[in-house]
């Protein structure tokens, strides 16, 4: 493939794809907002070329200078992997106005802005292509004192099938994975305290938390000739909780 373009390159799932992406020795363009962190992940990256494009996808015009930048260092996007978003827990009687604008700033406005990019330029250049969306499952299945981040995040999961439904003739696929819940900075106010972790991983099905390997490792396969004929879908990886009814572990 031309180059695969992951945005939020610095946190768990970003990080953990572009170790296996470049490892495959596919050429990545890597965004996030923080330099340092991008100049770190892409020091340890020596099996293909990386360029690091620092910038703030919610806005439009960042996220246009950064895949603009790959398409003249590598030519066409081939991939996306969207692995921006931002965690709110907070009922929805309590949750102020500017904070579901943030949630969906950070989730599904980011989403649109780079997934349109990546669209415009496949389109242009007629090439076929792959795009995943990062969801949550808490679009899938009610938590309590989700609505705000549920609400956003099941808008990523629409804007994916609804844009594959558009490109699917032209060969430019779009999936959304929904992970359960992922130790990682982000979610460092959940996952930072041992027994916090334990309670947690005993209402999963499977008994534990997720990693940064788990998304990554399904986010590769969908961009890869293997899944060629699979678009359109919501796939979950959170040891089953978005499926299964499982009484909690004592």
């Amino acid at each position: 493939m031309g180059f695969v373009w992951i945005t939020g390159a610095s946190g768990a799932v970003g990080a953990a794809l572009a170790r296996r992406l470049n490892s495959a020795g596919i050429p990545l363009v890597l965004t996030a907002r923080d330099r340092s962190k991008l100049e770190a992940l892409a020091g340890a990256l020596k099996s293909a070329p990386t360029l690091i494009c620092p910038a703030d996808v919610t806005d439009r015009n960042s996220a246009q200078l950064a895949v603009e930048a790959g398409v003249a260092q590598f030519g066409a996007p081939e991939g996306l992997v969207h692995c921006v978003g931002s965690i709110i827990i907070k009922p929805l009687h309590l949750t102020a106005e500017d904070e579901l604008k943030q949630a969906f700033d950070a989730n599904f406005f980011s989403a649109w802005n780079v997934l349109r990019l990546f669209v415009q330029q496949a389109v242009r250049h007629r090439v076929h292509a792959s795009a995943v969306l990062i969801g949550s499952v808490a679009a899938t299945a009610g938590f309590p004192n989700h609505e705000a981040i549920a609400s956003a995040k099941a808008a990523v999961g629409a804007l994916a099938q609804s844009a594959a439904a558009t490109y699917a003739d032209r060969n430019i696929r779009v999936n959304c994975i929904h992970p359960g819940l992922t130790t990682s900075a982000m979610s460092s106010r959940l996952t930072s305290a041992p027994a916090v972790v334990e309670r947690l991983a005993k209402t999963n099905p499977m008994g534990r938390l997720g990693q940064g390997e788990d998304t990554a490792a399904l986010a590769e396969f969908l961009l890869s000739p293997a899944a060629s004929w699979i678009t359109g879908q919501q796939i979950g990886v959170d040891g089953g909780q978005g499926r299964l009814l499982v009484p909690p572990k004592s």
